[in-house]
């Protein structure tokens, strides 16, 4: 190990890979302590069709309520009407051919916000992101207030295996920071931004036109909802690793309040998840990823220098003792 990080010491070119791998595997730690979880995470995002699960039987406790309220829809329909009284359907086609698609899924929606309440992933699952199936999202409820809570991919997921359960189509799309539901019918669960992730039979579609215009919005919405002391954890990490010790201490606070600075631009950027896209919309992610540079760059710059005023120092401490 010490020859390793004496290595490093003197080869300026290996000690930039090495520092930012450090700050990279800083943020995953702390993003995403729960290893395994990621590990699913990252499998489940790759393909969301297979998220859509219709046939899960927990989801069997909620025919009977669901049931119920298409009906008492029907019926509020049934009376608007001049014709025949409303009799109770024999089995879910018949009550079904009674609605419009329209409407069982404006039933439907509701019927996920009214039994699944918001939480953020990182309270639910420690991690930044979680993707669950709907075995966990019951479990997680059994095994604690009996409350189902769940953040908008959870919702998502639920929505459309209550759809697709009920025989319609019904697929994933995300713009990288919400998830929400698309049907033959529209698209409904809130929609967010232009598409980026669309779930198909055949696998995830990636429209690449709007990725570029989503992920400075998604990166300043997450930043934005996150817990601010594990940012703080994740940018305080970063500066320890690129200052030198020796580096003059107004360098290193200045440099500490631009890195400050611009993650509450960042933070402030991404305030408003239904905010106009553009630049003009995001101008304060992209002054946040400006004064990142600048503190970074600023801290490099005066380590490299305070590196080589102490390698020269001892080198002429060495000559001075032979």
């Amino acid at each position: 190990m010490s020859r390793w990080v004496e290595a490093v010491r003197r080869r300026p070119l290996l000690r930039v890979p090495v520092k930012a791998g450090g700050v990279v595997l800083l943020a995953v730690m702390v993003c995403f302590p729960h290893l395994p979880r990621l590990a699913r995470h990252l499998v489940r995002v790759s393909n969301l069709q297979a998220m859509i699960e219709p046939h899960a039987p927990d989801l069997a406790q909620w025919d009977g309520p669901l049931r119920e309220r298409l009906e008492k829809t029907a019926r509020v329909a049934a009376a608007k009407d001049t014709g025949p009284p409303f009799e109770a359907a024999a089995d879910w086609g018949e009550l079904l051919q009674r609605l419009p698609p329209r409407q069982v899924q404006a039933e439907v929606e509701r019927f996920v916000y009214e039994r699944v309440s918001y939480a953020w992933d990182w309270e639910l699952w420690w991690n930044a992101d979680y993707l669950p199936t709907v075995a966990e999202i019951f479990a997680r409820a059994a095994a604690g207030d009996g409350v189902l809570r769940e953040d908008c991919d959870g919702r998502a997921v639920m929505a459309a295996s209550l759809m697709r359960r009920l025989g319609y189509e019904s697929s994933l799309v995300t713009d990288l920071r919400h998830v929400w539901v698309v049907t033959p019918q529209g698209e409904w669960m809130g929609p967010g931004r232009a598409k980026t992730l669309i779930s198909t039979p055949e696998g995830n579609r990636l429209a690449l036109r709007t990725a570029w215009t989503n992920v400075p919005a998604s990166l300043a919405y997450g930043l934005a909802v996150f817990p601010l002391w594990r940012e703080l954890v994740i940018l305080g990490g970063a500066f320890l690793l690129v200052r030198h010790p020796r580096t003059p201490p107004r360098i290193q606070v200045l440099a500490a309040l631009i890195l400050l600075a611009g993650l509450l631009f960042m933070r402030c950027g991404g305030a408003d998840p239904r905010g106009a896209a553009g630049f003009s919309a995001w101008w304060p992610v992209w002054v946040g990823l400006l004064h990142w540079a600048a503190g970074f760059g600023t801290l490099a710059v005066c380590s490299h220098r305070a590196r080589r005023e102490a390698a020269a120092g001892a080198g002429r401490t060495a000559a001075g003792e032979a």
